[in-house]
């Protein structure tokens, strides 16, 4: 009898912790379902936020991110393309948010972001002027502008006359050039002077290099001996380039014969390849014979 009692008594016992059990795992697939069933009633999108402010919003976060390569893309850089203001994504509720669908969205970020590339940028005075992959084609570059900008004669030492480096930095798309030909021409074309300019009544000199799309800084450059601001109606002014200058000063020595055993050593000065200036740095003629005096009975000793 005790045993049949003890019998029961377990068996009772195992009863129990079953149901426990399936209470218990029932209250867990009821809270997956609830999660779950919750998370389907709210439907999330993805604000893209630049630089802290909100800038758009779209469908997801898978959406965003593609977008944000398509944009890159079409920046048309090589490497590891970024922007040069910080993105970040934010999952938030659709409920109440316009969402933007993708051709809206692209542009409206198109306006508002900047990519760039790290690259090998060429600085003229400080100025950037243009950026390559790396900086080998950023050497071959300035090689290509000294010799483009050098008088075809043989024999020249040649050399920029503004202060040129190389140094690694962000470059946007416009300022990018994948090679250095592509470079040479960006730099010979955008740097070329633009012609002159008639004032006319009102202008200013700011209101001018407004217009051109120039550093005051610049124009003033331009027009050495200028008083920007007295300028009047009918003063001509030289419009610079969108891009600083590069100047290539190249010196030649020439040996000229004046004379039998007579010369002369001319130095002859270019900026970018037209003749600017020609100065003597030596002469030469043959040493003078020194005549000897005829001796005298005073110069025998006796």
């Amino acid at each position: 009898m005790a045993s049949e009692a003890g019998e029961e008594s377990a068996i009772r016992g195992l009863r129990h912790r079953l149901w426990i059990e399936r209470v218990f795992f029932a209250l867990i697939i009821a809270g997956i379902l609830a999660f779950h069933f919750g998370k389907l009633g709210t439907r999330r999108a993805c604000l893209i936020a630049i630089d802290g402010k909100p800038a758009a919003v779209v469908a997801s976060r898978s959406d965003a991110n593609r977008l944000l390569d398509e944009i890159k893309k079409a920046s048309g850089m090589a490497g590891d393309v970024s922007f040069s203001h910080k993105v970040t994504l934010h999952s938030i509720a659709a409920a109440g948010q316009r969402v933007l669908p993708d051709a809206e969205a692209l542009r409206v970020l198109s306006e508002k972001l900047e990519p760039v590339v790290q690259a090998s940028a060429i600085l003229v005075n400080g100025e950037l002027v243009v950026g390559l992959p790396d900086r080998k084609e950023a050497v071959q570059t300035l090689s290509s502008l000294l010799r483009e900008l050098s008088p075809r004669v043989e024999g020249v030492q040649a050399s920029f006359k503004e202060s040129v480096k190389v140094e690694t930095r962000d470059v946007s798309a416009n300022h990018f050039a994948a090679t250095a030909e592509e470079a040479l021409a960006k730099i010979m074309k955008s740097a070329a002077p633009k012609g002159t300019h008639e004032v006319e009544p009102g202008e200013t000199g700011w209101k001018i290099a407004l217009t051109y799309h120039v550093p005051l800084s610049r124009l003033a450059a331009a027009n050495q001996g200028v008083d920007l601001n007295r300028i009047r109606a009918g003063d001509e002014l030289k419009i610079p380039g969108e891009l600083p200058p590069l100047t290539v000063i190249a010196r030649q020595d020439i040996r000229e014969e004046l004379a039998p055993g007579v010369s002369k050593t001319v130095r002859v000065t270019y900026e970018n390849g037209v003749e600017v200036s020609r100065e003597v740095v030596a002469r030469e003629r043959p040493p003078t014979k020194r005549r000897r005096r005829p001796r005298t009975s005073e110069d025998v000793t006796p």
